[in-house]
């Protein structure tokens, strides 16, 4: 269990390193895809609501750590969304990659009008615009992220946990 924590800290701080350095010319509206939010729907769809929780904690603080976003907002926003993802994830088909991709498309926005809440923009539309954006590219991103943490994710899973 220890090592599956481990991964899903060291996954969310790659993954955020991700986010920040990812290319300019392969993202849509200037906005790039939001890595730590299709982690967070992965782990919380297929974990529970306990991982779920620990996994937006941990992308929070990698979030918060390599960019210059307040910390309030993003913590009550991932740690939310992992909980209630868990909560959902016995309820939808999370080894469906169409199910993670629309679920990533909702949970974005979500995320996002959360941390609205802690840090209003001076102007609502390019944050709308930005939004919907970084939604749409999260979930056409989620389709091969999921593809390439699923096994990882099978690996280190104790083995009475597994789901196939």
């Amino acid at each position: 269990m220890f090592w599956l924590y481990l991964t899903e800290f060291v996954l969310a701080m790659i993954l955020g390193a991700g986010q920040f350095a990812w290319p300019t010319w392969l993202r849509l509206f200037q906005q790039p895809p939001d890595l730590a939010a299709i982690l967070l729907v992965i782990v919380g769809l297929t974990r529970g609501p306990v991982e779920g929780c620990w996994t937006g904690l941990v992308t929070a603080l990698a979030i918060g750590s390599l960019g210059s976003i307040p910390l309030g907002g993003l913590f009550v926003g991932y740690m939310g969304a992992g909980a209630v993802l868990g909560l959902l994830g016995g309820r939808i088909f999370p080894n469906y990659i169409p199910v993670v991709m629309l679920v990533t498309v909702a949970a974005v926005p979500v995320i996002n009008a959360v941390e609205l809440l802690f840090l209003p923009p001076a102007s609502l539309g390019p944050w709308l615009t930005g939004t919907v954006s970084r939604a749409v590219i999260s979930g056409l991103v989620a389709a091969p992220l999921v593809a390439l943490l699923r096994p990882l994710m099978y690996y280190l899973s104790p083995a009475s946990q597994r789901q196939t």
